[in-house]
């Protein structure tokens, strides 16, 4: 054959690059050839290796059991023996670890063999994997909601004031949901806003809190493998004050001219200490009770059970769920009469109104020595049309008195009118 130039291998051959290219060339060629036919092995160690666990087909996975905690901070070591040329270039994402679920049957914590899924590699053997079982830890997931209270720490009023218990803001509600395994949901027994305070307050205060676990026994429970709404919130320190103020008794329903003084009404308790804000507080110098209605009142009926008219704000220092008023009605008397007086008020411009049928057994109250003086002349009942239009209307009256200012109507009394 013959090339389309002048070639010589022996000029080639004297060329000194060519010639050191071509030494490296052979003996790599050589090494490789040795490498390959007397396969040389070696063992190496390598680190960090993590492992898979597999929940199919397992107890835990049909019962929606999960693995608490993070499994990949457990690490694996491997010895594996073979051929320089395939163990030496090994990493330990080329090593597959695992470990098998299915002796899992019930919560708890479980030691699991590892195996390697390389076991039956080719080229290569595995020797040992350190540690031989991986510990893991499986339970039921568990939400539930719990009401978070306030503690402030080092809560300290000026003087004169008071520090009340703290209040839980910063999040919609007092609440936080926790999900985490069932055994440590269960455990918790309260959950506390914690605020740092440790200051004198002369008015309300919010500061930031951390959220604690409590067990039964008030033991800390480590947030671990738990998710809450909210780790964080807000306490607000409510700065009040307190005052002892007496209370008022008052009545409604009183007819026109009626000296509600002239009553002998006492309470159980004529004195109460009211707290609240500082400017409500100064502010407040007496608690009014519910108004009794006067047409309740009677010789056999004088005492009532009343509630509390407490200003926005304020609230009573000790628990009352009642105060007790009596009206003294000793030397009281009473006595039945016909109404057949009327007077209107409220009608409209252009009405007139008529035909009110006189009220029969009217019962009425007051001291005996006035009571004896009132005869149906001083007595009429009081219309109230406000609103009313032309047509026939049965309306409730108040009976009232012309020369009296003490004597009252017991009970209700209605009449009909025609409006024209």
């Amino acid at each position: 054959m013959k090339f389309p130039f002048n070639f010589s291998l022996s000029k080639l051959l004297d060329n000194k690059r060519f010639a050191i290219a071509l030494s490296i060339v052979l003996a790599f060629v050589l090494w490789l050839s040795l490498i390959v036919n007397q396969k040389p092995t070696m063992e190496r160690t390598i680190s960090d290796i993590t492992v898979n666990v597999n929940l199919e087909n397992t107890f835990a996975a049909e019962n929606n059991m999960s693995i608490i905690g993070d499994i990949s901070e457990q690490k694996f070591t491997v010895v594996v023996r073979g051929p320089s040329y395939a163990v030496g270039s090994l990493t330990a994402s080329d090593l597959s670890l695992f470990a098998s679920a299915a002796t899992v049957d019930s919560p708890g914590e479980y030691s699991l063999d590892v195996a390697s899924a390389n076991a039956n590699a080719a080229e290569y053997e595995i020797l040992s994997i350190s540690p031989r079982t991986l510990k893991i830890n499986f339970d039921y997931m568990e939400t539930k909601e719990f009401t978070v209270t306030a503690l402030a720490e080092g809560a300290v009023a000026a003087e004169g004031l008071i520090a009340e218990t703290g209040v839980v803001g910063g999040t919609e509600s007092d609440t936080v949901t926790i999900t985490g395994p069932r055994t440590v949901v269960n455990k918790i027994e309260s959950v506390v806003a914690i605020a740092k305070v440790n200051k004198t307050l002369s008015v309300s205060e919010t500061f930031d809190a951390d959220i604690v676990l409590y067990d039964a026994e008030g033991e800390v429970i480590k947030p671990d493998h738990l998710t809450l709404s909210a780790s964080k919130v807000k306490v607000t320190v409510p700065i009040s004050k307190k005052k002892t103020v007496p209370v008022k008794v008052e009545f409604s329903g009183l007819p026109q001219g009626f000296n509600a003084d002239k009553l002998l009404a006492s309470v159980d308790i004529p004195n109460v200490t009211v707290i609240g804000t500082p400017e409500t507080i100064d502010k407040t110098t007496s608690v009014s009770l519910s108004a009794i209605p006067l047409n309740l009142i009677s010789k056999d009926k004088s005492s009532f059970d009343v509630s509390p008219k407490l200003p926005e704000g304020v609230r009573l220092l000790d628990t009352i769920d009642h105060f007790t008023v009596t009206v003294n009605t000793d030397g009281y008397s009473e006595k039945t009469l016909m109404v057949g007086n009327f007077e209107y008020k409220g009608l409209s411009s252009g009405l007139k109104a008529s035909g009110a049928a006189s009220i029969k057994n009217v019962k009425i109250c007051g001291p005996r020595s006035v009571i004896n003086k009132v005869s149906a002349s001083n007595v009429y009942a009081m219309v109230d049309l406000t609103d009313k239009k032309a047509g026939e209307h049965t309306v409730d009256v108040v009976i009232c008195f012309k020369e009296f200012d003490n004597v009252w109507a017991i009970g209700t009394y209605k009449t009909t009118v025609n409006i024209k």
